[in-house]
């Protein structure tokens, strides 16, 4: 029994060297500046509306043309919501603080135009055909594009990982 005592304690003093360096590394990356926590929110909110959003579809739609285009929106919304929170986090373990999250904003922008659009033509699919809204959805597929690949070119351009001082 004795003979465990030694490790015992040496497994508490390496616990707490591992701490220490966690505390060191981790705990100050892992700050989200204000703007990050909005899009964490964007996103969590994409997702949940999502979700909502497929029952509403599921339940309400009859005709399966209009569930398919339904089911689209949500699917791309869920996607998107999820690379919001993906490029928040990515952010602030990578990016200095001095780049603006405008691929964040182009997305969000993107996944409303294409969404949305995308969604109202489900509902009342007479009401897009002829209007101006037509144009909406291909131009916030593009958004979305351009928005991962700006956020990738960010990325490998990046100058040095966040000292999580905001």
């Amino acid at each position: 029994m004795w003979a465990r005592l030694p490790l015992l304690v040496d497994f508490f003093g390496a616990n707490i060297r591992l701490n220490r360096l966690a505390e060191r590394y981790v705990c100050n990356v892992l700050i989200l500046n204000k703007e990050n926590e909005t899009w964490v929110a964007f996103g969590v909110i994409a997702i949940g509306s999502s979700i909502a959003l497929a029952a509403y579809g599921r339940h309400t739609l009859t005709d399966s043309e209009l569930q398919v285009r339904w089911f689209i929106a949500v699917e791309y919304m869920r996607e998107m919501g999820l690379g919001l929170l993906v490029m928040a986090v990515m952010r602030s373990l990578w990016f200095t603080s001095t780049r603006a999250p405008w691929p964040e904003r182009i997305l969000l922008l993107g996944m409303v135009l294409f969404s949305g659009v995308l969604l109202i033509e489900s509902i009342a699919p007479e009401g897009i055909g002829q209007s101006q809204l037509r144009f909406a959805q291909p131009l916030g597929g593009i958004l979305m594009m351009a928005s991962w690949l700006w956020f990738l070119i960010q990325f490998l351009w990046r100058k040095k990982p966040m000292s999580g001082k905001n």
